[in-house]
């Protein structure tokens, strides 16, 4: 994609009557078209106020050609072209009152030069006093000339075209009016242009930034001196406006409201790029004048506007926004009577039934400058819901399934929004889905109905969920002896679930009385009990072996040195006979070593067959589901 930054130089006069003192210049542009052979034809548009005590337009333009290193190549003399009239009412809008002093002309200047390529382009300028010193954002605006200025491209082998303003602007823009004029720039070449505001530039009289004459000859070269704008106003919020003062970047196209009298200069830098490289900027400055045209606008708030006065059923609330008239009539479009009108600027009507209603508001009724807006109304009967649920409290079941409740339009949609830790956070349609919460304790949902042309309700409902709330108990704590089978049993409910904390042996952990073996001390026993709604409870038991003697004499030092003392874990004492699983973890659990057949070899080695670190480990020593021994063992293989 090519965008372009070109810089317009662009002042448009509109001044009122009690303004325009003198003829002025009020603006102009440079752009050039290239002919061929290294030949660019460059037209300066100047534009000023019609007659007056000022200076007319000069008989010929000074343009100064410099290159990247402000070396001045040449300075030409343009001839002036023929002068043109601005429009003051292009529309012919007969309710506006044009201002009886307010005229704008222009002239053109132009010339023909030979630039062949050159490595960082040329720089083309012409400088100008003066500005009107009448201008709102400007202090001393009179002082401060104009610079127009534009680039052409390094190395132009290809024969750049630069863009031009086809617009011929109106000479006055209307107080609280909507602005709608399109700065596009014609392009030939197909590149690519971005507008944006930017500052303006100073160039001849006072303010020219060393440039102080009248018309500065040769022009200076770059860099130029902005003007300064008064504050609150910036390059980018130059005006007084209800709406921003703004421009399209991709089509050129300027908006806004102002809301105050006045001249207030305008900066417009539009860029140009090809294939995404940067060619030249050029700057449009451009003076606007705001004024009061007096004529009427009809306007009304719509529910484009404020959705919310649909949002009451059948009762509509009316508010005019109309703008200089004297008088206003309301037709609200109700064919059922001929009594739906009203001369009140805020107002309501109660409409009979559902349905589409065509709203007139008249802005000075029967005068020959009056002015009509229409628009539709689509009424719909008051909206009035709730939300009811489905589902289970308890925490282990939930599935809660929620809709609304009562009367909405059809064409409602239904947001729900979860709060967190659901199984899903939002949902969209009139009935959710089953929802559950990861964690007991109070959540809610959030319903927001919505409807066109843009109403909403919001409704909030909390739900309370507990966590393994169904009563059960395991039974007393029991004791028994080694190698002995303890019967336990539950109450509380249909279903049953036996764990526990250590390992054991079950007959069945599905029953509400099963039996079970510890295999380690002080084991804890775990049941978990279902109602029939799926809800939980949890109790435990503990069972306690009787202590029986510990064999001693059991190594638990080993130091793997290859000096043929302690360099393996010797066990037989405890395995004898037997078949003995072996298995070694770190002091956090982790297992390092494991053998199915211990025969009294491991010297210090992990799994892999690598040696682990020096410090204490614990082994365990299993036959079949029985646990023969377990104990730490160290392993030292140097003297600290």
């Amino acid at each position: 994609m090519v965008v372009k930054k070109l810089v317009f130089l662009f002042v448009l006069s509109m001044l009122s009557s009690p303004l325009v003192r003198g003829a002025h210049l009020v603006g102009g542009d440079i752009s050039y078209t290239c002919l061929g052979n290294n030949s660019y034809e460059i037209t300066l548009r100047v534009y000023r106020d019609c007659g007056g005590s000022g200076a007319g337009f000069d008989a010929n333009a000074v343009m100064s050609i410099y290159d990247i290193n402000n070396n001045l190549i040449q300075t030409l003399q343009a001839p002036k072209g023929p002068t043109v009239a601005v429009a003051a009412n292009p529309t012919n809008d007969p309710c506006i009152v044009t201002p009886p002093n307010l005229c704008t002309e222009y002239a053109d200047y132009i010339t023909q030069v030979t630039l062949p390529p050159l490595a960082g382009g040329y720089v083309i300028s012409s400088q100008r006093c003066c500005r009107n010193n009448t201008i709102s954002n400007v202090a001393n605006s009179g002082t401060y000339g104009n610079t127009y200025t534009m680039q052409i491209p390094s190395m132009d082998t290809l024969c750049n075209n630069s863009p031009r303003i086809g617009l011929v602007a109106p000479t006055i823009l209307c107080l609280d009016e909507n602005i709608n004029l399109s700065m596009a720039a014609v392009e030939g070449d197909g590149d690519s242009l971005y507008y944006e505001l930017c500052e303006i530039l100073a160039g001849g009289g006072q303010g020219g930034g060393g440039c102080s004459s009248t018309i500065p000859n040769p022009a200076c070269p770059p860099p130029y001196t902005p003007v300064p704008l008064i504050a609150p106003y910036t390059p980018t919020d130059p005006m007084p406006t209800s709406t921003p003062l703004t421009i399209d970047g991709q089509t050129g196209l300027l908006t806004g409201v102002p809301n105050q009298t006045g001249q207030f200069v305008v900066g417009i830098c539009v860029s140009e790029y090809r294939n995404g490289q940067f060619l030249s900027t050029v700057r449009l400055d451009y003076q606007f004048n705001v004024v009061s045209c007096g004529r009427p606008i009809s306007n009304m708030v719509t529910p484009a506007d404020d959705p919310t006065i649909l949002c009451d059923g059948l009762t509509v609330k009316f508010i005019s926004q109309s703008i200089n008239n004297t008088s206003i009539l309301w037709v609200f479009g109700d064919p059922t009577t001929l009594a739906d009108t009203s001369t009140s600027p805020n107002t309501q009507y109660t409409y009979p039934n559902d349905g589409v209603y065509t709203v007139m508001l008249i802005a000075n009724p029967g005068s020959s400058c009056s002015d009509t807006s229409m628009f539709d109304f689509n009424v719909k009967k008051l909206v009035d819901i709730s939300i009811i649920y489905t589902g289970i409290n308890c925490f282990e079941v939930q599935g809660f399934e929620f809709e609304p409740d009562g009367f909405w339009p059809a064409n409602a949609t239904f947001s729900w929004l979860i709060s967190p830790g659901a199984n899903i956070s939002q949902w969209s349609g009139q009935k959710t889905p089953p929802i559950t919460w990861g964690t007991p304790g109070t959540h809610q949902v959030e319903l927001m109905l919505t409807w066109p042309p843009g109403c909403f309700d919001t409704l909030v409902q909390q739900i309370s969920v507990s966590s393994l709330s169904l009563n059960v108990d395991a039974g007393p704590d029991q004791y028994i002896d080694e190698g002995e089978t303890a019967q336990l049993g539950a109450f509380g409910g249909v279903d049953y679930f036996w764990y526990a904390n250590l390992p054991a042996y079950f007959n069945n952990q599905f029953i509400q009385n099963p039996l079970t073996l510890p295999l380690h001390d002080s084991t804890t026993y775990i049941v978990e009990i279902t109602d029939e709604f799926g809800c939980k409870g949890k109790d435990s038991l503990t069972i306690y072996l009787n202590p029986k003697a510990e064999p001693t004499n059991i190594m638990n030092v080993i130091t793997p040195n290859a000096d043929g003392h302690n360099d393996v874990l010797n066990l037989a004492t405890l395995t004898g006979d037997l078949t003995c699983k072996f298995i070694v973890v770190d002091r956090w659990g982790k297992e390092m070593y494991s053998i199915d057949d211990y025969q009294n070899t491991w010297g210090g080695l992990s799994q892999g067959g690598d040696e682990l670190p020096d410090g204490t480990y614990y082994f365990i020593l299993q036959n079949g589901g029985d646990i023969i021994y377990k104990g730490p063992v160290t392993i030292i293989r140097s003297a600290n």
